[in-house]
């Protein structure tokens, strides 16, 4: 992989491509500092790559809203989640862009990202950079940085590097090991994305989870809480692994689950053992 810092390339009209709504929204604000690196042309993929199908996207899509089952009463409501991905390569074919910046750190949602973006971009004529946004306080994620703290990173170009033709060949074909071998959730290790059982965060949710009554929103957010820096999850996640643990006896509901701000959960007691006051 070339990984040449960029002195030497120069685009006119790039677009920049970030994952999800939170790094969008910091690459269209560094962008917006009256600086003259950074344009506003940012096009936001809203997912979560560290888990759920990425063969199908039709399929993906109703991974997503079987995740907002008992979590909220918004329903997911994309028909194909790849239904974007297609939507960028009209607007590179519409608007001539000539690179697509990719900002990914080192973590399981965006390394795939970065993957994905060179298998779905394959063959086009646009330049790919990826700027590789470094760790901050042990987290590897875009947006946990300050929209000064992009524009710094846009200008120095000390985080760009440069996907040559063979390059953009060697994650385009990760993306395909990714997809065809990881399963349903993946983490970021030894500097790669790997696949791990469905139920391998399940310790977090019943760490998170005492004797006592308490939310689930609250259980769900102190999971969240105990994953580390590279593999955060989301509520979304823990939610379906909560609704897993219900059904299988390992945590106990106070009643149905319709929404994660509508019932208490505790971890399941042994036939009886004494009751335990609620923790609000």
């Amino acid at each position: 992989m070339d990984s040449t810092i960029l002195d030497s390339i120069a685009f006119a009209h790039p677009l920049h491509l970030a994952l999800g709504d939170s790094a969008a929204g910091c690459v269209r604000a560094a962008g917006a500092l009256n600086s003259p690196g950074i344009p506003q042309v940012v096009f936001n993929l809203r997912d979560d790559l560290s888990h759920g199908p990425l063969d199908d996207g039709v399929a993906r899509a109703e991974y997503w809203r079987a995740c907002y089952r008992a979590f909220s009463d918004w329903e997911y409501d994309l028909a194909d989640t790849f239904a974007p991905w297609d939507e960028l390569s009209r607007r590179l074919d519409r608007d001539r862009h000539d690179a697509v910046v990719v900002w990914a750190g080192e973590n399981v949602s965006e390394a795939t990202f970065l993957a994905m973006a060179c298998h779905r971009l394959a063959g086009r004529p646009e330049q790919i950079v990826h700027l590789a946004v470094p760790g901050k306080d042990g987290r590897n994620y875009v947006a946990v940085h300050a929209p000064e703290e992009l524009r710094a990173f846009f200008e120095s170009r000390e985080s760009w590097l440069r996907l040559d033709a063979a390059a953009r060949t060697v994650l385009a074909e990760d993306f395909t090991r990714i997809r065809d071998k990881t399963g349903l959730l993946r983490r970021w290790q030894q500097g790669r994305v790997l696949g791990v059982p469905i139920d391998h965060y399940d310790d977090l949710l019943l760490q998170a989870c005492s004797a006592r009554w308490a939310p689930a929103a609250r259980v769900i957010g102190k999971a969240m809480g105990l994953c580390d820096p590279a593999n955060s999850l989301s509520d979304l996640f823990f939610n379906t692994r909560l609704q897993a643990l219900i059904a299988a006896g390992k945590v106990q509901a106070d009643g149905p689950q319709r929404s994660a701000l509508d019932y208490a959960v505790r971890r399941a007691s042994p036939p009886g053992a004494a009751e335990m006051p609620s923790d609000g």
